[in-house]
C-alpha cells in the first residue's frame, strides 16, 4: 500500500440524523462500538481524494441494516462504496413505537479527510511544485497538476490542472497519463473525448497501471473491440484488479465458450469477495441457476443482497423473486414487493 507520512493519516467523523418515519417513533441509533472504520481505497488515497458522503440506512426491528442508499455523494464513487460497505455492518438500537421495535430509516454522514499541512504549508508546497514544474521536472508537474485539481494551496482550476498533468504525461509519467485519461473520459453531464482518454489510458496501461488497463478495456468495448479489451483485462487481472476480474468474468460468462465457465466463476468469486457489486450480481445468478456451481439459493440471496446495497436494479428484482418463492430466504411477499418498488425507483 502507498506509504504516507503521519500528516496524511485519515481523519473521520460520524454524525447520525434521522429521516421522519412516524411522529411517535424514537429514531434508530448506531452502536458505534460495533461499526467497522472504512478503509481508504488505495486509488483514492494515492490520488488524495476527499469528501463527505451522506448515507441512508433502513434499520430493521432487529437492529441490522436492511438497505443502504447514497443520499449525497462525496464526489468519488470509490469513497462512497467503501463507506457504504463498512458502515452497513454497524449494529443499531432500533426505532421504537408504542414500546415495540420497528423498521425505520436513519442517516449517517462519513467525512473522508486527509489531515494535511496548514494553509501556509500548502502555499509553500504549491510554490515549490510550481518552481520545479517550470523547470520541466516531471514529478513536480504532476504534483502541481494534482494541487490545481484538488484546490490545495491554490484556487481549484481544472484547466491549469490539465495543462500541468499533460506536461508530466508527455514526459512519461504513468500517474499523470492515468489522470489525463480520467479527465478526458466521458461521464455524466460531460461528453469528454473517448479517443483522447483511450490514448492516455493506453500509455499508462503499457507502463503496467492496472486501473488504466481496466479503463482502456472499457473504452475498447464501447468500440466493439472485445478481443483487444480481453487482452488488457487479463493484464489487469494478473494484478488482482477487482473491476477487471468482474468485467472479464461477465464477458466469459455471457459470450465465452462452455470451457470458459470455470474461469468465469473463479473471476467473479474473487471480485465478489472484494465487494464488486456487478460480480456479486452475476455470481448470484450462477448460484441461483446452478450454472458452473452447485445450485445454492442461500448463497445466491447473500450475493444479491450485497449487490442490492448499490441499488442495482437486477439484483433487487432477483432478490424479490427469492423472497416471493421462499428460496434461500424466508418467504416474504411484503419484502418482495418493497424490493420491486425500490427497483422501480432506481434511476
Amino acid at each position: 500500500m502507498t506509504k504516507y507520512p503521519a500528516a496524511f493519516l485519515a481523519a473521520f467523523s460520524l454524525v447520525t440524523t434521522a429521516l421522519a418515519q412516524t411522529p411517535a417513533a424514537n429514531r434508530a441509533v448506531a452502536e458505534f462500538s460495533t461499526c467497522v472504520k472504512p478503509e481508504w481505497p488505495k486509488e483514492s488515497l494515492r490520488k488524495e481524494q476527499q469528501g463527505t458522503v451522506q448515507l441512508a440506512f433502513l434499520i430493521g426491528a432487529d437492529g441490522n441494516v436492511q438497505d443502504t442508499r447514497v443520499v449525497r455523494s462525496s464526489g468519488h464513487p470509490l469513497l462512497d462504496s467503501a463507506a457504504k460497505d463498512s458502515l452497513s455492518k454497524c449494529k443499531f438500537k432500533p426505532a421504537m413505537h408504542d414500546g415495540q421495535a420497528v423498521e425505520s430509516w436513519t442517516q449517517m454522514q462519513y467525512v473522508w479527510k486527509i489531515d494535511g499541512p496548514s494553509p501556509q504549508q500548502m502555499a509553500a508546497a504549491f510554490a515549490k511544485a510550481r518552481e520545479g514544474a517550470e523547470r520541466g521536472e516531471t514529478v513536480a508537474q504532476y504534483k502541481l497538476g494534482v494541487l490545481y485539481l484538488n484546490g490545495q494551496g491554490v484556487k481549484q482550476d481544472r484547466d491549469e490542472a490539465s495543462k500541468w498533468l499533460q506536461k508530466a504525461a508527455a514526459q512519461g509519467s504513468a500517474d499523470a497519463q492515468e489522470a489525463m485519461g480520467v479527465l478526458m473520459a466521458p461521464r455524466a453531464n460531460y461528453p469528454g473525448d473517448s479517443a483522447l482518454a483511450a490514448s492516455w489510458f493506453r500509455q499508462a496501461a503499457e507502463q503496467g497501471k492496472p486501473l488504466s488497463q481496466y479503463f482502456l478495456a472499457m473504452l475498447l468495448r464501447t468500440q466493439g473491440k472485445d478481443d483487444e479489451a480481453v487482452v488488457w483485462l487479463r493484464k489487469a487481472v494478473a494484478q488482482n484488479q477487482p473491476a477487471a476480474e468482474s468485467m472479464l468474468g461477465v464477458m466469459l460468462l455471457n459470450g465465452g465458450q462452455s470451457g470458459d465457465l470455470p474461469e468465469a466463476v473463479d473471476l467473479l468469486g474473487k471480485a465478489a469477495q472484494q465487494n464488486d457489486r456487478i460480480a456479486q450480481m452475476a455470481l448470484g445468478e450462477c448460484y441461483e441457476k446452478g450454472r458452473g456451481v452447485d445450485q445454492d439459493y442461500t448463497r445466491a440471496a447473500k450475493l444479491y443482497q450485497g449487490a442490492a446495497t448499490a441499488n442495482i436494479r437486477s439484483a433487487l428484482v432477483s432478490l424479490a423473486r427469492l423472497y416471493d418463492n421462499g428460496q434461500g430466504v424466508p418467504k416474504d411477499t411484503a419484502k418482495a414487493e418493497q424490493l420491486r418498488n425500490q427497483a422501480i425507483s432506481v434511476q
